[in-house]
């Protein structure tokens, strides 16, 4: 199977001044010596005018443009550092627009509205663009309103992977701000600052600055599945995983169910997965050991059997292991049995594994931290399994 290369992506927030756009892609290409595929764009209806014909709002001449066909300074880019234009994707269909709720443009953000209206745009961009595993984002929080900025750097902390990366640029005094300038020609130009003075852009300096950014996205990967939300909606899921971490809450087990209920999350666990999940709680709160876990020859027949009439006493026919054989979905108590009986700790290891395996699964799709999962502790030969959780933690239901 051939694996298609990763694509890196640029991805800017931008306003009326496209020269943060050239600048991060000087930094990047020119002084990173990293490879640009396609640059993204998020910004208004007026900034879209702006970086496709240098004219907005009647202001403005074509040499202010990025993508203008004859004077856009992304083709001169192009054309200064031999670089074939059609190996970066930029065009128009490259430019999100800010939007109303009923599709409608947004000029400018200056009421409370808009502003809310850009986080959920910018956060939905970062969402799909970090659905594909084949792509790098990097993100540029230097351009547009500073609220765009601040949106971008939350989704990237929402969404970023190990592979993503945020920047802001930053360029020397003289240049900063100056309308003639987009980067430094390999042949430098004479520019006048706003001053007055002459300066030659080969004085000119562009830093690309890292920002360092907490990625969350690993505390909840399933948001990348999950269909339109608002930026709020994230950020309180994101929240209440993070209290969920940060404190332990009780674990109620429903017996009949085969639910495990968390502060206000629930888990549907399959009958195997809920058995065991339940043995170690038992374990646990039998004090079996002083932090939760337990090797493997210390699991006992009778506390298989005490697990296994806990559980059908509370669906209304206490059976002891004996009868496991005629209680539906339980036929797998046997092969634990079997592994206890003749001695043979790779049953139970692997059952174990595959069980953590799948309840983790069901974990994450319901935002439970791991600290909940009852998981394996110490090297190969001494493997040990158990729940950390305080024993009055555990409450059967």
């Amino acid at each position: 199977m051939i694996m298609s290369k990763e694509k890196n992506i640029l991805l800017c927030v931008a306003g009326m001044t496209p020269q943060i756009i050239t600048e991060t892609l000087y930094a990047v290409t020119q002084e990173r010596g990293e490879r640009v595929d396609e640059i993204r764009v998020v910004t208004t209806l007026d900034g879209r005018d702006k970086i496709m014909t240098g004219i907005a709002n009647g202001r403005g001449r074509p040499e202010e443009s990025l993508l203008h066909p004859e004077a856009g300074q992304f083709y001169a880019f192009c054309r200064d550092f031999k670089i074939d234009p059609d190996s970066i994707r930029f065009d128009e269909k490259s430019i999100a627009l800010l939007q109303t709720r009923d599709g409608l443009t947004l000029p400018d953000i200056r009421t409370l509205e808009e502003n809310e209206l850009a986080g959920d745009r910018i956060c939905d961009i970062v969402r799909e663009l970090a659905k594909d595993e084949n792509t790098r984002i990097h993100a540029s929080a230097a351009g547009g309103r500073k609220t765009m900025s601040i949106y971008l750097t939350a989704a990237m902390q929402l969404f970023g992977r190990a592979q993503d990366m945020l920047s802001h640029v930053l360029v020397n005094e003289d240049f900063e701000g100056n309308p003639a300038f987009y980067y430094p020609p390999p042949e430098p130009i004479i520019l006048r600052t706003r001053d007055g003075r002459e300066v030659s852009t080969k004085d000119a300096r562009i830093y690309l600055a890292p920002i360092p950014f907490i990625r969350l996205r690993g505390a909840r990967s399933e948001w990348l599945r999950e269909g339109e939300r608002r930026y709020g909606d994230f950020v309180r899921q994101a929240q209440e995983y993070l209290d969920l971490a940060d404190s332990v809450h009780d674990v109620n087990i429903h017996l009949r169910g085969k639910t495990l209920m968390i502060a206000n999350r629930s888990v549907k666990l399959a009958e195997r997965e809920f058995f065991i999940y339940s043995m170690f709680a038992y374990l646990r709160k039998q004090n079996r050991s002083a932090d939760g876990f337990i090797a493997i020859t210390d699991i006992r027949i009778e506390d298989i059997d005490a697990t296994f009439r806990m559980i059908t006493k509370a669906r209304g026919s206490e059976a002891g292991i004996d009868d496991c054989a005629s209680v539906p979905r339980m036929d797998f108590i046997q092969t634990l049995i079997n592994g206890l009986n003749q001695h043979d700790n790779e049953i139970f290891k692997t059952t174990f594994q595959q069980v953590i395996a799948k309840i983790k699964k069901k974990f994450d799709d319901a935002g439970l931290p791991a600290r909940y999962l009852f998981a394996s502790d110490g090297e190969r030969g001494a493997l040990r399994f158990g729940l950390s959780i305080p024993p009055e933690r555990l409450i059967w239901k």
